[in-house]
């Protein structure tokens, strides 16, 4: 490291591109390092398959929301539900003590204009996946307790009609960070 760093203060100083005074040879080793760690960091955050809550067949996957939402504030955020079960289950409320209440909505745009309906609950087909994603279905949570900010975690509780109580904490991202699978 010591080596690339005084490289690097060498062509700075002699105003030469800093990759003519490594050989082909680092140059090809540093490309292959830097393109592992690059694939590694990109498929660790492209996919999230491990359930954060399970019961009675019905998992919790990745639960997330994007940005930050000032107290009193509504905050939007997402999730993905499997059932491995061979019977059909139906997500009822959504309990938190970081907000006055939770709602889930489906976006219509039948009539051409976007505007979220309030669902009473959503079905979660036996073996079956539902993902709650932007444009689609999302939980919103009314009325903040508190800031949220993005590194923050939001504790909310899935209440199903079979699997029961499933608690999981909401990850707060930044707008930045990119899209996962499950987000698209």
């Amino acid at each position: 490291m010591k080596r690339i760093r005084r490289w690097l203060a060498i062509a700075a100083y002699a105003d030469v591109r800093p990759f003519a005074l490594l050989s082909r040879a680092a140059v090809w080793r540093l490309g292959g390092l830097v393109a592992l760690v690059g694939a590694g960091l990109l498929a660790m955050g492209q996919i999230h398959p491990e359930p954060v809550a399970q019961r009675g067949g019905v998992a919790v996957i990745h639960p997330w929301a994007k940005g930050s939402a000032l107290k009193g504030d509504q905050f939007p955020f997402y999730a993905t539900f499997t059932n491995s079960g061979g019977r059909p289950d139906r997500l009822l409320k959504i309990e938190t003590g970081a907000a006055h209440h939770a709602i889930l909505k489906a976006l219509d745009s039948k009539t051409g204009i976007v505007r979220p309906v309030e669902l009473d609950e959503l079905a979660v087909p036996a073996n079956g996946r539902v993902s709650l994603r932007p444009g689609t279905h999302q939980i919103t949570l009314i009325g903040l307790y508190a800031k949220v900010e993005p590194g923050s975690f939001i504790p909310v509780t899935f209440v199903f009609e079979r699997a029961g109580r499933l608690s999981a904490d909401i990850r707060v991202e930044n707008l930045g960070e990119p899209e996962h699978k499950d987000h698209s």
